[in-house]
């Protein structure tokens, strides 16, 4: 089975393409390679691959910069997956699409709307900024052209992403572990919730998705959280008892989320696996990526 991966010069993209898996080839495309504003782009990468699957890593994350930057925000996040399904149509080869996409789409900003303890797969997004608006309109432009072309996408997954840290770039991961070893105040949102997911375990459910055929649909790609958990402090906790007391200088001061962020974050982002295996709880995640790498 080839699989071509939009976006490969990314963090996640970087993974799939690094990863080894038996009955698979897998191809990279950054957007040098195949820009996804560009149908022209989109034809010559796909007729040049063949690929039996689409994986499309390609996205603008940057919050603040797609809330000061609308249409390039929507060129990428949006109508790039319309303009790849468009070519994948028009070559008319049957294929599996990979929509990643992301935690954001289920906004809810303020007090009262968000769930600490996690959000369904079904449950409704209901963004609020630009790049949550980007990110769930694409989950919608997906579905509607996987139902009014089965013959030509007879799979499709949305694989919804997390806090994603891996070896793809620097994250925050190996932002607190340079800091905590400054002598330094750090300033950290307590009340804001995510899902903290290493790179690694997230592309094994992707792949899982393709090797056992599970049915069209929406997936949460996540480690394991407790209700309550995983707070930036909490990160940071987990963080600093690998580094040990002896190398941690820093100070934490817990500050609140209004005014820490220009454009505002959702309070949680915490999702809930509940249709593939479960992967292992955040904290050993972690600590296994911590050892591992550092």
């Amino acid at each position: 089975m080839k699989i071509l991966v939009t976006g490969a010069g990314g963090l996640l993209g970087k993974e799939i393409v690094a990863m080894k898996r038996s009955g698979f080839e897998i191809v990279g495309a950054d957007h040098l390679e195949l820009d996804v504003t560009n149908l022209a782009s989109i034809k010559k990468a796909l007729l040049k691959n063949k690929p039996d699957v689409v994986v499309n890593c390609a996205a603008l994350v940057n919050m603040d910069f797609c809330e000061d930057n609308p249409k390039p925000c929507f060129s990428v996040n949006r109508d790039g997956v319309a303009n790849l399904l468009q070519v994948i149509k028009e070559i008319g080869k049957p294929t599996t699409f990979v929509q990643i996409s992301s935690s954001e789409v289920f906004g809810r900003i303020n007090e009262g709307e968000y769930k600490i303890d996690g959000y369904l797969e079904d449950d409704e997004p209901k963004p609020v900024v630009n790049y949550q608006k980007s990110k769930a309109e694409a989950e919608k432009i997906v579905t509607e052209f996987a139902r009014q072309n089965p013959a030509i996408l007879p799979r499709f997954y949305i694989l919804r992403a997390g806090w994603l840290y891996g070896q793809g770039r620097k994250t925050f991961v190996e932002n607190f572990l340079a800091d905590l070893q400054q002598p330094k105040e750090l300033s950290v949102i307590a009340a804001q919730w995510r899902s903290p997911t290493w790179t690694k375990y997230f592309v094994d459910q992707l792949f899982l998705l393709l090797e056992k055929n599970y049915p069209s649909g929406i997936y949460h790609g996540v480690a394991e959280v407790k209700e309550g958990e995983a707070t930036t402090p909490q990160v940071i906790e987990e963080i600093s008892k690998f580094l040990g007391p002896e190398k941690v200088k820093a100070t934490l001061k817990e500050v609140s989320r209004a005014g820490f962020f220009k454009v505002p974050r959702s309070p949680s982002n915490v999702l809930k696996n509940t249709k593939l295996p479960k992967l292992l709880y955040w904290r050993d995640m972690l600590q296994e990526y911590l050892k591992e790498n550092y």
